[in-house]
């Protein structure tokens, strides 16, 4: 997925955007249990789920993902952002996290969405300009 910057970023954009980073996550979890449990490259009965080329694309759109989010400043938005996209929790364990009713995790999600959208455009503009 290549997420691109524009004016039209939505909140639903930048949950996409983020989401990749489970998804990633996976992916290399399941290319891990494969090696582990169906032995090395030479075995043909091996169907890889990721090639190492398609690993290291992966990685540096999850490492894009986690280096977005950790550059917010510091707020309950971002904290929800790290544990609910890049810890992998629930929405449900982001609010006993946080110490908020699971109503407000919920709403918290919804703002901390819409803010990153907003903060996906001057982030990116910064490593365009460098």
């Amino acid at each position: 997925m290549s997420f691109t910057v524009n004016s039209s970023n939505t909140a639903a954009d930048i949950a996409e955007f983020l989401e990749s980073y489970r998804f990633g996550r996976k992916m290399i979890e399941i290319n891990k249990y494969e090696k582990e449990y169906f032995g090395g490259r030479d075995n043909p009965d091996a169907g890889w789920a990721v090639g190492e080329d398609d690993e290291a694309y992966i990685k540096a759109k999850m490492f894009e993902v986690k280096r977005f989010v950790t550059s917010l400043p510091p707020d309950d938005r971002k904290l929800f952002l790290f544990y609910h996209y890049i810890r992998c929790e629930s929405v449900e364990r982001c609010a006993e996290l946080l110490r908020i009713s699971r109503r407000s995790a919920y709403r918290l999600k919804r703002r901390a969405l819409e803010y990153a959208a907003i903060k996906y455009r001057s982030f990116s503009k910064k490593e365009y300009e460098q």
